[in-house]
């Protein structure tokens, strides 16, 4: 698979501000120099997710939290619910080297917006952030793969109301892990319109998200994905 390019300038990212939640100083610090090189605002660094909660508490603002889930004390997926509850507006992306199914469920039921692995580069750190900020649910591909193989074995729901072939070709790229761009370049559409395709997806399927979507249009047998 081909990495994609971010779209978004250092300008237009100067009033996104972040936090970055992470146990790890060298690899936080890393991180935190990739998303500065980038134009974000770094609003706050955090070891542990108590410290992070009680700094929202005290009136941290921002758009987005980069989280592990490995984190001394409070667990990540904990931090992450708690964060959804202070403020549901918030996103939050995971970035962590946990790649097993339970963290990964746990993660998603939580109210992360996106599950990234540690593993990967710093323009696919970039650009899965772009698509969480533009409304998506990006998966690692890694992380698309097990839960593809999760929801094979679900069986079909006759009478449903069906999604369009189009609607389908996007939703089946986009489990595999694609990012919205790479899904329009694939079907030489526009970004704006996977995006559209993927709204209708949520709705047919009454979902919030694009986990949740795979596993009800399987069940539903809309997709298959053997």
């Amino acid at each position: 698979m081909t990495e994609k390019t971010t779209t978004r300038t250092p300008a237009e990212n100067a009033n996104i501000r972040l936090v970055l939640v992470e146990d790890h100083a060298d690899f936080r610090e890393s991180v935190s120099m990739v998303l500065a090189d980038r134009g974000y605002q770094c609003v706050g660094e955090f070891s542990t997710m108590e410290d992070a909660i009680e700094a929202f508490r005290g009136g941290l603002e921002a758009d987005l939290v980069l989280s592990d889930l490995g984190l001394p004390g409070m667990s990540g997926v904990d931090g992450i619910r708690q964060i959804r509850e202070l403020a549901p507006l918030m996103q939050v992306l995971v970035l962590t080297a946990f790649t097993d199914k339970a963290k990964v469920f746990a993660a998603l039921e939580a109210g992360a917006h996106g599950y990234l692995v540690k593993a990967g580069s710093a323009t696919r750190l970039i650009a899965t952030l772009e698509e969480v900020l533009a409304g998506g649910t990006p998966l690692d591909p890694k992380i698309a793969g097990m839960i593809l193989q999760t929801f094979r074995k679900l069986s079909p729901i006759p009478g449903a109301e069906a999604l369009s072939a189009r609607e389908c070709d996007v939703l089946q790229l986009s489990a595999k892990g694609l990012t919205r761009q790479e899904v329009a370049d694939h079907l030489g559409i526009s970004q704006h319109s996977v995006t559209e395709y993927i709204k209708r997806c949520f709705d047919k399927l009454h979902v919030r998200n694009l986990p949740a979507a795979v596993s009800e249009a399987i069940r539903r047998g809309f997709l298959d994905l053997s």
